[in-house]
């Protein structure tokens, strides 16, 4: 068995080995500006962010149980139901998972607090992913059930917050919400994490970048490793693209 993020190490006990164990800082938590408080487990860096990618792109559902138990540490006070915030049907459908179902699910097993998927999500919105002062897509949702009271949303990544922010305005009344970790960046402020054994050097652009999620796409769920911890782009996508197209009865390329 190789462990569950980097795939290069058998661990020795539990599902990472010991770089990967090592590699996370605390996420801290923020205060959106309408309100609704949010808690993250998890920095998106290092050993953390590969888990999501695992989870999001790579339909790995162990990651969702491992980012699950730091979850249930930063649960707030007074919960009483993990509404997790879905993620758009043909986003679904192309993946085969969605992560903060999963998510809500590994944390409720933990904790015992019972799913109530309260939220239906459209079926596309543009693209969230990515750098956090990207032109982004607004999610809709719409609600399908009432939030009881101590409701918290369940997603995986917090960046801007406006997915967040969009589930909360749709379930009046929910202000707590719960994510694995916290990308920086973000337009509203994050306090300062307290770091917890090693992190990357230098943070990461987004939670898409072009080679972990192509790893996360590939990687099995057991077996050799396929892609490199931090896989850079590959030398093919850094080379120029050549197009070709036809014009006056010949092929000519650029």
């Amino acid at each position: 068995m190789s462990c569950l993020a980097c795939f290069c190490r058998s661990p020795e006990r539990g599902p990472l080995c010991l770089p990967c164990s090592t590699g996370f800082a605390s996420g801290g938590e923020r205060r959106l500006p309408d309100g609704v408080l949010v808690r993250s487990a998890f920095a998106h860096w290092g050993t953390a962010r590969l888990l999501v990618h695992r989870l999001k792109y790579g339909a790995h559902p162990a990651a969702a149980a491992v980012l699950a138990a730091a979850m249930a540490a930063a649960l707030p006070t007074g919960a009483t139901t993990l509404v997790p915030v879905p993620r758009a049907l043909l986003r679904r459908w192309k993946y085969g998972v969605d992560p903060a179902l999963e998510l809500a699910r590994a944390l409720g097993r933990a904790t015992g607090l019972p799913v109530a998927r309260a939220l239906a999500a459209a079926w596309w919105h543009p693209r969230r992913a990515g750098r956090a002062d990207a032109k982004r897509g607004v999610p809709r949702f719409r609600a399908v059930a009432v939030a009881p009271a101590g409701a918290v949303l369940i997603d995986d990544v917090v960046t801007t917050g406006a997915t967040l922010r969009a589930a909360a305005a749709t379930l009046a009344g929910v202000r707590l919400a719960l994510t694995a970790t916290a990308a920086p960046g973000g337009r509203t402020t994050l306090a300062a994490p307290g770091a917890i054994g090693i992190v990357a050097a230098k943070p990461p652009p987004g939670d898409a970048d072009d080679g972990s999620v192509r790893a996360a796409r590939n990687a099995p769920l057991l077996g050799p490793l396929l892609f490199p911890f931090c896989l850079p782009s590959s030398a093919r996508a850094q080379r120029p693209r050549r197009r070709s197209w036809w014009k006056f009865g010949s092929t000519v390329s650029a």
